[in-house]
């Protein structure tokens, strides 16, 4: 029974690694295609872009990709969260409510798995129903919802602001309850920027409940979109890249768009460092009942394990760069070209490196003459 479990596990985790090793894969694949996507729209924007003043006729740039700076006004009243009280004039504002809830993490390993607990504050509700322990048990459900408020209409100039727009600003400044006057529900209490009913927020028990809100508290804008009426619309660059970029303050066109191109790079490494991770533990899992077996022979067994694993480094080095590389071959041949030869340098190094580890390993064959 225990090999017919052990011989699961070493099934389950070599087609794990081949999940991972094709999810990797494709994630390189569509993250180098949508970073060549985005350096053709970022290069677009940068060459076509028409700068404009807020008074200007909206009707004399419908349609064309327009970039704008300028003071906004809301001209709503201000927002209002009816359940609290809590009112701020601004274009956008959010209600976050958290409670104090126990988490369960597991830990994997050849010994088993293991689960820890701890406990933070989170916006949702943590089923503690489906933890592996008793005795963590949190609250089936939150007091109340977190909730979305923004302004009918935001002008800037002779133009407004789009809901998409506004959806995008950021909520960076955070609203004081008692400055607010906010209307309290029994047993909630202010501390610090918080509505709660925990009697030391520095020292919360379980179901404890803090409450916050957020707004923003921009004065002007730079945008670079596309007029449609009165409003503005998403841009769509030859690649079919949607381009609806909003930010705080005073900014020229070349400014947002490096702006842009941050965010870009950005994502970029951050999905090829994923994808690469995924390759490389696919990998690793391909390898795990190798190193068992190395584990059995004694002395060279810590040794074969490390040159398995150098190996098993290498070979998802080469597997990284290899979907990269041909992923930018269309597009860009030379930048391409260049991460094929280093791939293939990384091959001819870790056949070597097999090789010399082979034969330094090998037994000696000695010869005697018999006369």
């Amino acid at each position: 029974m225990r090999s017919n479990k052990k011989n699961g596990g070493i099934v389950g985790g070599v087609l794990g690694g081949l999940i991972l090793l094709v999810f990797g894969t494709v994630l390189l694949w569509w993250n180098e295609g949508e970073n060549v996507r985005n350096i053709r729209t970022t290069d677009e924007v940068e060459k076509n872009a028409v700068d404009i003043v807020s008074m200007s006729d909206p009707a004399q740039y419908e349609n064309k990709l327009v970039s704008v700076s300028g003071r906004i006004t809301v001209v709503d009243d201000a927002l209002k969260d009816e359940t609290f009280g809590i009112s701020v004039h601004t274009a956008a504002m959010k209600r976050v409510v958290e409670m104090y809830q126990w988490d369960e993490e597991e830990h994997s390993d050849d010994d088993g798995t293991t689960y820890s607990y701890s406990k933070d504050w989170y916006p949702r509700v943590i089923d503690s129903s489906r933890f592996m322990r008793s005795g963590h048990d949190n609250p089936g459900s939150m007091p109340y919802e977190n909730a979305a408020y923004y302004a009918e209409k935001v002008t800037l100039g002779n133009f407004h602001l789009s809901d998409n727009q506004m959806k995008k600003m950021s909520l960076d400044a955070v609203v004081d309850p008692s400055a607010a006057n906010a209307v309290l529900p029994e047993n909630y209490h202010v501390s610090g920027s918080y509505a709660t009913q925990s009697e030391d927020l520095g020292h919360p028990q379980v179901g404890d409940v803090r409450i916050s809100w957020q707004y923003n508290d921009w004065t002007e804008v730079s945008l670079i979109a596309q007029p449609v009426g009165t409003t503005f619309s998403s841009y769509v660059s030859k690649v079919g890249k949607r381009v609806n970029y909003i930010t705080g303050g005073i900014h020229t066109t070349h400014e947002m768009v490096e702006d842009m191109r941050e965010q870009d790079r950005i994502m970029k490494w951050a999905f090829r460092a994923i994808g690469a991770l995924m390759i490389f533990f696919g990998y690793l899992a391909l390898i795990t009942p190798l190193t068992k077996l190395a584990s059995l022979i004694p002395f060279l067994g810590g040794v074969i394990n490390g040159l398995l694993f150098v190996i098993e480094f290498l070979i998802a080095l080469v597997h990284s760069l290899l979907v990269i590389g041909i992923a930018w071959i269309r597009f860009r041949p030379v930048v391409g070209i260049l991460l094929l030869a280093a791939c293939a340098g990384v091959g001819v190094l870790t056949f070597v490196m097999a090789r010399k580890r082979k034969e330094s390993l090998a037994p000696a064959t000695t010869y005697q003459t018999v006369s």
